[in-house]
């Protein structure tokens, strides 16, 4: 008990002396000083590539094993992951695994947001519950994190204090201070909480509604593609957290360009087809809601007709995945065995085009029927 109150005194102090300063010292240097663009430059370098290392490093490839990573990217992430002053990567991913396994129960969820917004924020933090190293079993083998855990207070702020160097070397050490790591910090942190409490209470839920998580395109520009929640905490183990080409998502775009390079392979990626089925899941749902409220003459018919529109939807997609899967599972085999050439080769891969074009057929066939069927539905609502 002592030591959890001697943490918890700990982190309000951090947490508030940095808020605090940062409210005073910020405004204060602009007034005296002005702007520096190295200041500028500086604090935009260390929030973009520490806010990088917790999205790409403690989240996406340490908590979830969502990709894999050559030592070099490790060692990086772990290094200026450090600097962010959110415990070890070990601690955090702990935290977070939790957070995933028992999401909203006010518990067993470390920050869950049922016990309010502020607490999911950061009141959590100040609380400094003790809890224990709980299935990072994995991460517990690796030498780089058990180094990084022991020391990471020091490594954090030999990192965050780069500014500071700069300052040091070109004559401006406070305004580096101020803006490079006094306010750095502050924005990491509360960039980084934001995930917590408003992705659990403002946005959208395009994939599910089983849990708080909601997709906010607002969120994503401030924490380096995390805004879209929803579609994390249904397939917390995707790479991306942004699934369509026009969301901001830098995470996702820097993991790709590092396995282009070598340093990041087995990048896991959900099935187009499931993201779609999600989705339809979610609309059937909204829409048997409009039903459930219609009179029953203009309701008649449709329930059932919606339900065939999914059942033939859903079918096409998994129709269409599957197929898919075959082909690659028997690629595999045929390279396997020095086969995938030749005339027997080629046959094969026609045919499959073949079947591959069909299942597209199909699938937009499908498309339409659900697409009619919705309409109807929703001119209910408009009636």
């Amino acid at each position: 008990m002592a030591n959890q109150a001697r943490r918890s005194l700990l982190n309000t102090f951090f947490l508030l002396g940095t808020l605090a300063l940062a409210l005073i010292l910020v405004p204060l240097k602009l007034a005296l000083q002005g702007l520096r663009w190295s200041e500028v430059g500086m604090l935009a370098l260390m929030y973009t590539l520490v806010g990088l290392s917790v999205t790409i490093g403690y989240h996406r490839l340490f908590s979830h094993r969502s990709f894999r990573a050559a030592w070099p990217l490790r060692l990086g992430v772990l290094l200026f992951g450090a600097a962010a002053f959110e415990n070890s990567a070990l601690w955090w991913c702990s935290d977070h695994r939790q957070h995933h396994r028992h999401v909203d129960d006010p518990d067993r969820d470390p920050y869950a947001i049922s016990r309010g917004f502020w607490y999911a924020h950061w009141l959590w933090v100040m609380d400094g519950e003790v809890r224990p190293l709980e299935g990072v079993q994995d991460l517990q083998r690796d030498p780089l994190i058990r180094w990084q855990h022991r020391y990471h207070f020091w490594i954090g702020a030999a990192v965050a204090l780069i500014p500071v160097y700069v300052g040091l070397a070109t004559g401006h050490v406070w305004g580096h201070l101020v803006m490079g790591l006094l306010l750095r910090i502050v924005l990491t942190h509360h960039s980084t909480f934001l995930i917590n409490s408003a992705a659990h209470r403002w946005g959208t839920q395009p994939y599910s509604d089983a849990n708080s998580a909601r997709d906010n395109g607002l969120l994503a520009p401030l924490t380096f593609g995390e805004g879209y929640h929803n579609f994390h905490h249904m397939w917390q183990w995707d790479y991306r957290n942004a699934a369509r080409w026009y969301q901001w998502d830098p995470g996702k775009w820097l993991i790709s360009a590092f396995a282009g390079v070598g340093l990041a392979h087995g990048l896991r990626r959900t099935p187009e087809t499931d993201i779609r089925k999600a989705r339809v899941a979610m609309e059937a749902k909204r829409l048997a809601s409009i039903l459930a409220g219609a009179s029953p003459g203009l309701a008649d018919g449709l329930v059932d007709r919606l339900n065939r529109a999914k059942g033939r939807l859903d079918q096409a997609l998994g129709t269409l995945q599957d197929h898919r899967e075959a082909w690659v599972a028997r690629k595999v085999e045929w390279k396997r065995r020095g086969e995938a050439k030749g005339p027997d080769w080629r046959r094969l891969r026609e045919a499959w085009k073949a079947d591959q074009a069909r299942c597209r057929r199909d699938l937009r066939e499908a498309w339409s029927a659900w697409k009619a069927t919705r309409m109807q539905v929703r001119d209910i609502r408009c009636a």
